[in-house]
């Protein structure tokens, strides 16, 4: 049986992957949520420009998280990946239950399940475009609805059937992550396929080793987010969990979401992780073996699937 990755322009072989940040947006529109120009990034040839800070730094492949509700654009995408030649792999889902459209209200979690597999399997739409993975599937600050508890069961009942990675959202620095865990467990998704989203930010590696210890991906991916917290904060929590034993559970990411963190409006850009963040891990023992792992290894592992 042979492995591939699902990408916007087609399957590619895990070996193709290359440097990979797991959780970028490329395209997307969300100012009805959030009420601000600064959430609406639709112009594709400054993106394509934009993406020149990651493959000059050696970068091949964005896993782009965005959804429906706030803006996915799968011909897009496919149109940037082509010119910028970098793999993109993009997501399926319902974000967050704010942003959830009626069809999650008015469907079961499988029905919703079928949903996914198509995108998966067959393409968005009309478009053949397919999705490569689940998510970002989000919960909220506080407890877990069931809005969101219907989305996560419909993410591991496709997951059963396409054998692709779910990626999650969490609230404030990794809320909830222990129990977005225990109910995709309930649900029968394979947990070595799951990525945890939003973590590193909190200060101390206790809050992170729970959650490596379940299997899962440690998704690392505000990285550049200063305004969250200094970034040797970030740094040091990777490190740590590299001390730990756990460099195969670690993703990185910086999760860029807003025109102020386009290079062109004098935010991080798409090169940041590379240039300025490795060298921090560098500093403090991390090895380039290790590095490796992150952002080449993990990231292949994660996204392949076995061709049905």
């Amino acid at each position: 049986m042979a492995e591939e990755v699902i990408s916007v322009l087609g399957p590619i072989a895990p070996g193709e992957m290359g440097i990979t940040q797991t959780h970028e947006h490329l395209l997307l529109d969300a100012y009805d949520h959030y009420g601000g120009y600064e959430f609406v990034i639709d112009d594709e040839q400054m993106m394509i420009e934009e993406l020149g800070e990651f493959t000059s730094r050696g970068g091949k492949t964005i896993c782009e998280v965005t959804l429906d509700e706030i803006g996915r654009n799968p011909e897009g995408l496919a149109r940037i990946a082509r010119a910028a030649k970098v793999n993109v792999i993009m997501g399926c889902g319902w974000y967050r239950e704010f942003a959830y459209p009626p069809i999650v209200e008015e469907k079961t979690s499988w029905e919703l399940a079928d949903v996914l597999f198509k995108e998966i399997e067959e393409g968005v739409g009309d478009t053949g475009i397919r999705a490569g993975f689940i998510g970002e599937l989000g919960t909220g600050r506080h407890f877990i609805k069931p809005g969101e508890e219907r989305v996560f069961r419909a993410g591991a009942l496709a997951q059963a059937r396409t054998g692709v990675a779910i990626t999650t959202h969490t609230t404030r620095w990794g809320t909830l992550a222990l129990e977005q865990i225990s109910m995709l467990k309930e649900f029968g998704a394979d947990l070595s396929k799951v990525i945890i989203g939003h973590l590193g930010d909190r200060r101390g590696v206790e809050h992170l080793l729970p959650i490596a210890e379940k299997g899962v991906y440690v998704e690392v991916d505000n990285i550049g987010y200063v305004d969250y917290q200094p970034e040797w904060v970030r740094a040091d929590n990777v490190a740590a969990l590299v001390k730990e034993g756990f460099t195969d559970r670690i993703l990185l990411s910086e999760d860029i979401c807003m025109l102020n963190h386009l290079k062109y409006q004098g935010g991080k850009g798409y090169g940041y992780l590379l240039e300025i963040f490795v060298p921090m891990l560098h500093e403090r023992g991390v090895s380039e073996e290790a590095v490796h792992t992150m952002l080449v290894t993990n990231p292949a592992r994660a996204f392949t699937r076995i061709k049905p």
